[in-house]
């Protein structure tokens, strides 16, 4: 069994550099998290992953 394989992470950023999200894929599977960030303190408040 290998615990190593090749993946692919692409991220997302808003207009302030802050992340956003996160999707990563690979043979095993893929997911995606999106990070909220709240408009008056500019600090992530809500996290949500989904798998395919």
């Amino acid at each position: 069994m290998n615990l190593l394989e090749p993946y692919h992470q692409t991220y997302t950023y808003d207009t302030g550099n802050n992340l956003t999200s996160l999707s990563h894929q690979a043979n095993s599977g893929d997911w995606q998290q999106t990070l909220t960030i709240h408009s008056n303190n500019n600090r992530g408040t809500e996290t949500q992953q989904s798998t395919n």
